[in-house]
């Protein structure tokens, strides 16, 4: 006979709520994982000293695939359950009106404990096809005129917690909200207080485990000790507690932010693109209207660089494969006499590239295409890499419109792809010329320059940071720093509250506080009506449009693309170890 039913024996077991649900999916899984959580469920420590130490935590909650002992009539047990439970939690979905056997659980439970102590969450469906009749209504017993006892449906509204979502991760972060909803109550507190406590205690533990970032910033690591000791002399009051362990959070969240910018690009560096892109989303905050103190505008530009949206007609870090076979790689073939034209630079590569052009990739990841009939030799290795990594190259081949790179002491191959500006809209044809005279001169050093809105005015510094100031204003307002060209003055994105630092080759994004969130290789001008960058990409294949429409990327569309680019995945265990990746 097992401990269970031994104790069932020697007397009723108290339980503080009873789950009703049907055993389909997803309500049976949202029952076993709302049961769990619920019954991991503790009282923040601030709010403990108002009740006894039993009812610190929810003990026990009944479900029948986990609390029903073995027994010849279910029913028994089941309204034995329900006699000693204080609250009733109904699993709701289209599904559920059709048991008879949950309307019983239900119509049972208010004959015991009477309908305010009934809690629902709704997992599918809408609220009127999915709440069943008897937590919709309650009956109303009155004395009409002639003394008779009159009962009457009143219609009520339930307590209840929204967990709809498709999306597992999504649920399971909606369940947790959805235990807050239902302690509430069971406690007399209010959803919005008990949520702030749970917060509070949340902040706590982060500031807790923020040290892990210590291996990256150990200068860091000292300020958060000597403020964490600040804190735990210097506590008051309960405001200015939560006020300090704000703040600490908020620094431990910039920190570890500013450490995943460096992973992000390292990752893209060695071409694992999903694992840059995870690393810098996982440390950035989801709404920045609703965040504003965690937004960076370091990290939009680190996943902006990480997605890949702006590099047209360039080669777009597209993912890591395991090594192929060694007859894979490319090699000089009959064109290792150009390398008597390459500085001694060793071919690893020489392929057909668009049926026109031999592609050239030597040991230090330049790119050239070589014209045989024109008998010419063209670097693209600017053209076509923004940031060329500077690893030695193994073996690197050209395969279904893929490059395909080893670099050195790797052990994976590097796949990337070209970004074609054929999937834009073209926006017109102009010579090179035409492009160059467009950008007009350039800056000189310490000569001030304004926006072509008058508002701003810029000064580029001999060590070739640039300070922006407001017209009339002596203190600059923004100084960029790790800025790479030649500039040519500040142009206003209309109606879109962005400027544009522009240059001869790369320009940069700028937001409303004029810091950097993006580079704008072959930025040409905005279109206010398509919001819409026009960007130029000077090519020698005449079956491309010189101008096209890319779209200007908000901070709304660069999230939910890399929500969308990770959903279902999880970086390696030896990732996420190696660079420290934390959950939010």
């Amino acid at each position: 006979m097992s401990e269970e039913y031994s104790k069932a024996k020697e007397g009723p077991v108290h339980y503080n709520a009873f789950i009703s649900y049907r055993h389909v999916e997803p309500d049976q899984t949202v029952a076993k994982e709302l049961h769990k959580k619920i019954e991991s469920f503790r009282l923040p420590g601030t709010l403990r000293k108002d009740f006894p130490k039993e009812r610190w935590g929810i003990e026990r909650v009944f479900r029948d695939q986990e609390e029903l002992p073995l027994a010849s009539n279910l029913s028994d047990p089941i309204e034995e359950a329900l006699k000693n439970s204080d609250w009733l939690v109904v699993i709701c979905s289209p599904r559920l009106p059709e048991s008879k056997w949950c309307r019983k659980e239900i119509e049972t439970f208010k004959a015991l404990h009477g309908h305010d102590h009934i809690l629902a969450i709704l997992v599918e469906g809408e609220p009127d096809e999915s709440f069943p009749e008897g937590i919709r209504h309650r009956e109303i017993e009155s004395v009409d005129e002639a003394g008779n006892v009159v009962k009457t449906l009143e219609e009520v509204e339930p307590l209840a917690a929204d967990v709809r979502s498709t999306d597992p991760r999504k649920r399971s972060k909606m369940i947790e909200d959805a235990v807050l909803r239902l302690a509430a109550p069971m406690y007399g507190l209010g959803y919005d207080g008990l949520k702030q406590r749970h917060r509070e205690q949340k902040i706590r533990r982060i500031a807790m485990i923020s040290g892990i970032c210590a291996s990256v910033f150990f200068i860091f690591s000292i300020c958060m000790t000597a403020l964490t000791m600040k804190i735990n002399t210097q506590k008051k009051t309960i405001e200015s507690q939560h006020a300090e362990l704000q703040e600490q959070y908020l620094q431990a969240r910039k920190k570890y932010e500013e450490s995943m910018t460096l992973v992000s690009k390292e990752l893209l560096n060695i071409g694992s693109k999903k694992d840059a892109v995870y690393a810098i989303r996982n440390a950035m905050p989801s709404n920045r209207e609703e965040e504003p103190e965690l937004y960076s505008a370091a990290a939009q530009k680190a996943l902006t660089d990480a997605l890949g949206d702006y590099w047209v007609d360039m080669l777009v870090p597209d993912g890591i494969t395991e090594l192929p076979d060694d007859d894979f790689w490319g090699s000089s073939g009959d064109y290792a006499f150009l390398e008597d034209y390459l500085g001694g630079q060793q071919i690893i590569c020489a392929e057909e590239f668009d049926k026109e052009k031999i592609l050239i990739v030597t040991t230090a990841f330049n790119l050239y295409l070589f014209d045989s009939a024109e008998n010419t030799l063209d670097d693209y290795t600017a053209t076509w890499l923004p940031e060329k990594p500077e690893e030695y190259v193994f073996g690197a081949a050209y395969r279904d419109g893929f490059l395909y790179v080893q670099f050195a002491d790797s052990y994976h191959a590097v796949r990337y792809r070209f970004n074609r500006r054929e999937n834009y809209e073209s926006a017109g044809n102009i010579e090179y010329s035409e492009y160059s005279s467009s950008r007009g001169s350039a800056l000189q050093d310490n000569v001030e320059a304004r926006s072509d809105d008058g508002r701003y005015r810029i000064i580029l510094k001999e060590d070739h940071t640039i300070q922006i100031f407001e017209e009339g204003s002596d203190t600059p307002v923004s100084t960029l720093y790790d800025v790479h060209g030649t500039f040519t003055g500040l142009k206003s994105l209309k109606g879109s509250g962005y400027y544009v630092l522009t240059g001869y080759n790369t320009s940069y994004l700028l937001n409303e506080k004029l810091e950097i969130i993006a580079a704008l290789p072959g930025f040409y001008d905005y279109d206010q009506s398509k919001k819409a960058l026009i960007l130029f990409r000077n090519s020698n294949f005449s079956s491309y449009d010189d101008l096209i429409y890319v779209p200007l990327r908000e901070y709304d569309d660069l999230i939910k693309e890399a929500d969308e680019l990770l959903s279902g995945y999880e970086p390696s265990a030896e990732i996420r170890e190696r660079y420290r990746m934390l959950e939010n």
